[in-house]
């Protein structure tokens, strides 16, 4: 019997090619949500940081108190603007998880088409060696 030959291997090894490209732009994102989480957390910290040298001061000048609330107002900004590009990144990772969920169900479709496949071979192939067994049994039995 001929080798076991799966008519859609190009296509179930191009799915599972996809659905792993959908994966690691899934990581991708994930990795920039996190750097802008982290920039966001440094931002934080920083105007914190400033809050903290400024106040600890025995005397503290006007201009200085001017200059941090600018600097507050300025990072605020920066925050609020690091926060509305978190959810649009959030928004693009539930769009993208779609996409992998998808990319996963038409991979192991075929996967699954494949094994079905390979089980309806491998029992021709045990039938086709059990009849060839048998003639053989049949052949040795009538030449003795």
């Amino acid at each position: 019997m001929k080798r076991f030959d799966f008519p859609l291997e190009r296509v179930r090894r191009w799915r599972s090619e996809q659905a792993s490209l959908e994966e690691l732009k899934l990581q991708q994102l994930r990795a920039e949500k996190g750097r802008l989480e982290s920039v966001q957390r440094g931002l934080e910290a920083a105007v914190s940081g400033a809050e903290n040298r400024v106040l600890a001061q025995p005397a503290i000048e006007a201009v200085e108190l001017t200059s941090l609330g600018s600097y507050r107002t300025h990072t605020r900004q920066k925050i609020r603007e690091l926060q509305n590009r978190g959810r649009q990144h959030d928004a693009k990772i539930v769009e993208q998880l779609q996409r992998v969920m998808e990319a996963r169900r038409q991979a192991e479709l075929l996967e699954q088409l494949r094994g079905k496949a390979l089980g309806e071979w491998q029992t021709a192939l045990d039938k086709e060696q059990e009849d060839l067994a048998s003639e053989l049994f049949l052949a040795k039995s009538r030449r003795n």
